[in-house]
C-alpha cells in the first residue's frame, strides 16, 4: 500500500498500478484499492493538464520570443546579443519548460522524451522564423535569379532549427521545473 502511494506521488503510474494489482490479488480491502485507482486517475489527469499547459507555454514563449527578435535585424541587436538570444537563451528557456512537460525521473526513456519534446518545439519555431526572415529580406533584394531560393531557405532553416533544437533538447533533458504539489 505504501509503495503504491509513493509511486503515485512520484508520478510513476505504471508502477503504482502494478502495486495496486498486487494488493487486489493479495485480497486487500477492495474499497482501499478502488480509492487508490481513483487517485491514480485523478493524478494522471492533473499530470496531463500540467503537461499540456507547459507545452502551450513553451510554444507561446517560442513564438513571441522569436517574434521579438525579428522586430529588429541582427545588426540592430548586435550580432553577439542576437546569436545568444536566438541560439542559447531562448532555446534553453523554452527547452526547460517543454522538457518539464514530461514527468521527471532518472529513467533514460524520460530524459529522451524530454529532449525530443523540447527539440521538436524549438526546431520547428526556429525553422519557420528563419524561412520567414529570409523571405522578407530576399524580397527586398533585386535579383533576377531566384531559382535556388527555396533550397537555400530549407537548408538554412534545417541547420538553424537543428542547432537551436539541440540546445533546447539538452536544456529540456537536464533542466526540469518541478511540478507543484497539489
Amino acid at each position: 500500500m505504501v509503495a503504491a502511494c509513493k509511486a503515485i506521488e512520484d508520478g510513476d503510474f505504471a508502477t503504482a498500478r502494478h502495486h495496486i494489482n498486487n494488493l487486489a490479488l493479495e485480497g486487500s480491502n477492495p474499497s482501499r484499492v478502488e480509492e487508490l485507482e481513483k487517485l491514480i486517475w485523478r493524478k494522471e489527469n492533473e499530470a496531463t493538464q500540467t503537461s499540456l499547459g507547459r507545452i502551450g507555454t513553451a510554444l507561446a514563449i517560442a513564438v513571441f520570443g522569436y517574434a521579438a527578435l525579428s522586430f529588429q535585424s541582427p545588426e540592430a541587436w548586435g550580432q553577439v546579443i542576437w546569436a545568444l538570444g536566438a541560439f542559447l537563451v531562448l532555446p534553453s528557456f523554452i527547452g526547460a519548460i517543454a522538457g518539464s512537460s514530461v514527468a521527471s525521473g532518472p529513467n533514460p526513456q524520460q530524459k529522451s522524451r524530454r529532449f525530443w519534446r523540447a527539440f521538436g518545439i524549438v526546431s520547428i519555431v526556429v525553422a519557420c522564423y528563419s524561412i520567414v526572415g529570409m523571405a522578407i529580406i530576399r524580397r527586398s533584394m533585386q535579383s533576377s535569379d531566384k531559382s535556388a531560393d527555396l533550397l537555400i531557405y530549407l537548408v538554412v532553416a534545417v541547420i538553424y532549427g537543428a542547432l537551436a533544437g539541440l540546445v533546447a533538447g539538452v536544456a529540456g533533458s537536464v533542466l526540469v521545473f518541478k511540478r507543484r504539489a497539489s
